[in-house]
């Protein structure tokens, strides 16, 4: 059999407040193209369809249609909730998606109640894939055990809690079955990408690559970017797009893997081109002026020199509206060093020692803060009066 591996679309996120639903569109559409190219029997989305667990109609549209475009390939689409997901509104829907062949586990269920779907293929091979949502720490953790326990304590609780859960879904598999296995976590030796959410990738959240059975023919993984085997048959394909600039130079991809009972799995990555790079660029203004821009990227921009009022807009205007991150890089200073002292100073100077800790040259803005101090005055003496 042949399926497809994808997971972590963060469909809804945006770039320092610009949308890319532009890009999932198309991302997610070239997919779809895959899925059918190769004729496979089955796509996994290993969970984080969603950037936030309360998406916007234009989000929903965008995942649902792409769900539905998989599902037209021919092949069967198993789906799990990651930790930006809502499982209750993934629930909501499963029974709708269900009649276009989308299988829906939102939240952690028993093999025999959803946990584990039987498929088989176009050529007639028997498939057994095992399904686990992304599960909260909370979920396992209780109040008791953290009035009682130490912090590693309970993280062991957890790692070891999610191990008993995987050999449960594993219990189902044959012999004579390909055996597969998706979850949203963190295993344990992953690197991030760099866009994920930092709270759930501390050891507290952490399972180990010993936990999954070695039953599992391949295992379709989700939560790191950062596409990577941690363990062979285990795998995260990461995300589709270049999601922040701590992904930044990162090649994306799907994972397609070809597997029968009792065989290795072959997996195959597939390069992704339809989403936008991100690139940093470093320099003064002057070097910034003479830089060749790429007009179809994402642009952070790091300015090496003084800051001033509307340096972003400069910024903008120079290289393009690409440009949605500017900041500031200033050389150390003996002011930033110091402690001030703002006892024996006038609201003036404090303000002009900040603009000199903050390497600021610009003359309106210590003239508009003079203006308001003005102002301030006029009306703290009118009250006086």
């Amino acid at each position: 059999m042949k399926l497809l591996h994808t997971s972590d679309w963060h469909v809804g996120k945006t770039i320092r407040g610009a949308s890319r639903a532009v890009e999932h569109t198309a991302v997610l559409a070239e997919i779809a193209q895959i899925a059918a190219r190769e004729e496979v029997d089955l796509v996994i989305v290993a969970g984080d369809l969603f950037d936030s667990a309360a998406p916007s109609a234009e989000a929903e549209n965008i995942v649902y249609r792409a769900l539905l475009g998989l599902a037209d390939t021919g092949a069967e689409v198993a789906v799990i909730a990651g930790n930006h997901d809502n499982p209750r509104r993934l629930r909501a829907v499963a029974p709708l998606l269900r009649l276009g062949q989308i299988h829906v586990v939102a939240e952690p269920a028993r093999p025999d109640d959803g946990g584990v779907i039987g498929l088989r293929t176009r050529d007639g091979t028997d498939v057994r894939l095992a399904m686990l949502p992304f599960v909260s720490k909370r979920g396992i953790v209780r109040a008791k055990h953290l009035m009682t326990s130490q912090a590693f304590e309970n993280a062991q609780y957890y790692s070891d809690r999610l191990r008993l859960l995987i050999e449960r879904l594993c219990e189902p598999f044959g012999a004579d079955t390909v055996n597969l296995f998706t979850t949203h976590a963190f295993v344990l030796g992953g690197q991030a990408g760099g866009g994920e959410r930092p709270a759930h990738l501390v050891e507290e959240y952490a399972i180990t690559a010993q936990s999954f059975p070695v039953t599992i023919g391949y295992g379709a993984l989700g939560h790191l970017h950062r596409p990577q085997s941690v363990r062979h048959p285990l795998h995260y394909c990461g995300s589709p797009l270049q999601l922040d600039f701590g992904e930044a130079e990162q090649a994306k991809q799907v994972n397609v893997v070809t597997i029968e009972p009792g065989t290795p799995a072959g997996v195959e990555t597939v390069r992704l081109t339809a989403g936008l790079p991100l690139r940093t660029l470093t320099g003064t203004l002057e070097e910034l002026s003479s830089t060749d821009v790429d007009d179809n990227a994402w642009l952070k921009v790091v300015v090496q020199g003084p800051g001033r009022a509307g340096l972003a807009q400069t910024v903008r205007e120079l290289l393009g509206p690409g440009v949605v991150d500017v900041r500031v890089e200033s050389p150390a200073s003996e002011a930033r060093r110091r402690k001030l002292d703002h006892r024996s100073r006038s609201p003036q100077e404090v303000f002009d020692e900040y603009l000199k800790h903050k390497n600021i040259e610009d003359r309106r803005v210590r003239d508009l803060f003079g203006e308001l101090l003005d102002e301030q005055s006029d009306a703290s003496a009118g009250l006086r009066v």
